[in-house]
């Protein structure tokens, strides 16, 4: 499919050239002063922006509800606090530390991963994904770099609007008698009409390598592919123009409200940009995972020779 349901929002890019995809990315970072954005690596460009708990919540048939992804993320907040997790110090961490330290081992959250590095998307997106053919081949697929505009931004009240940045960690402490507490940066957020950032304040040594951080939301109603799990209004894009815009001069009447961009990464140039990320950038698993789950996971332990 190669990321035929990215390409019909038309805010899609297909490069030519493994050059041509880095001025692209060069060019999304200097779209505007007043723009940031966030970034997100697949290795596979049909694959849509979900979180994990949306996709388990799929994978067991049900209908997925915003009421639905709260009770099973409160189930699985209870049960990680009864299982003797979510301490600190000797304190009690709040629930966005909590789920941001289980969305890292594996545990299905509404937290979708991102970073402020282009590069290390990038090496995420150059990651190999293959699929097997109808006549029995195994064909590489492509992946999709994406930069997420971030209009909704907000640390601070301003105007009367609420923050849509929360930091983890309660301050000061909570204890077990007041679990409400840990729950109210949470609570606060999935009130917001559009999706909200989480930042950990206790980050663990992955979360730092890869300058990583979370966007989630309210289960949006009536979710539409492929942003799945994020409550935003996507206005319909051109291709030819954002074309221009990240490859051709600067013009008048370019978009100013880009939602986002998504960035073809064509099989044949996944070799090419991976070295190209390791010389210039370090960017290699060892960097990105200095953790136990990294070795494990990427090591070469295994090798024989």
């Amino acid at each position: 499919m190669n990321g035929s349901v990215w390409r019909d929002t038309g805010w899609y890019f297909a490069p030519s050239s493994a050059s041509e995809l880095m001025t692209a990315i060069a060019r999304v970072g200097t779209h505007g002063t007043n723009h940031r954005f966030a970034w997100r690596g697949h290795a596979d460009a049909d694959y849509e922006w979900s979180s994990s708990l949306y996709r388990t919540l799929v994978e067991e048939g049900v209908a997925v509800t915003e009421a639905l992804m709260r009770e099973r993320e409160e189930r699985i907040l209870d049960e990680a606090r009864r299982w003797g997790l979510g301490v600190e110090g000797g304190q009690l961490v709040d629930d966005f530390q909590l789920l941001a330290d289980l969305q890292h081992f594996g545990v299905p959250t509404r937290l979708v991963d991102v970073t402020s590095n282009p590069m290390t998307a990038l090496w995420f997106a150059t990651e190999r994904a293959s699929r097997d053919t109808r006549d029995g081949t195994t064909r590489s697929k492509p992946g999709l770099l994406i930069a997420m505009n971030m209009p909704w931004y907000r640390e601070v009240v301003e105007g009367g609007k609420p923050p849509s940045v929360f930091k983890t960690v309660g301050s000061p402490p909570r204890t077990w008698g007041d679990l409400e507490g840990l729950s109210a940066k949470r609570s606060r957020a999935l009130e917001l009409s559009t999706p909200f950032v989480v930042s950990s304040s206790m980050p663990n040594a992955r979360l730092r390598a890869q300058e990583g951080y979370f966007i989630a939301s309210a289960h949006p109603d009536g979710a539409v592919a492929p942003l799945t799990s994020l409550s935003l209004s996507v206005p319909p894009g051109d291709a030819e123009t954002v074309r221009t815009l990240l490859t051709g001069e600067r013009t008048q009447g370019l978009p100013r409200r880009m939602p986002f961009v998504a960035i073809l990464v064509p099989a044949r140039m996944k070799t090419q940009l991976r070295d190209y990320l390791r010389l210039t950038y370090s960017r290699t698993a060892k960097a990105l995972f200095p953790d136990y789950t990294g070795f494990r996971d990427h090591g070469r332990w295994r090798d024989r020779s």
